[in-house]
């Protein structure tokens, strides 16, 4: 994958909202991997914050959409990597700023 595409990626991706956060997933590191297939596809793998998230199925369709939407992507495919575990670590701190005036404290 190109730098320039990867750019684009992340770009997208900061636009799929956690909605009960209020905070993009990106910026929520609830993204643990981008990688593009060889069928010009992208694979990203997600990690949750919580178990059982009611918003998943709807932030991995936002995915699927928006990134689907790029020139040049011809398929998206969106799996939880339940192999790995969300690290508050990489919120980022204008995440953290977002999600507490939602009421929530990372």
């Amino acid at each position: 994958m190109v730098n320039e595409q990867l750019q684009q990626i992340n770009a997208t991706l900061k636009e799929v909202i956690d909605p009960h956060m209020g905070v993009n997933i990106l910026d929520m590191g609830m993204v643990k991997r981008v990688e593009a297939t060889v069928d010009n596809g992208i694979y990203v793998g997600l990690v949750l914050p919580c178990i059982g998230c009611p918003a998943l199925e709807l932030m991995m369709a936002d995915i699927r959409k928006r990134v689907g939407a790029l020139d040049g992507v011809e398929k998206v495919k969106v799996k939880v990597e339940w192999g790995h575990q969300w690290d508050r670590t990489h919120i980022t701190e204008e995440a953290r700023e977002r999600a507490a005036r939602h009421g929530y404290v990372i």
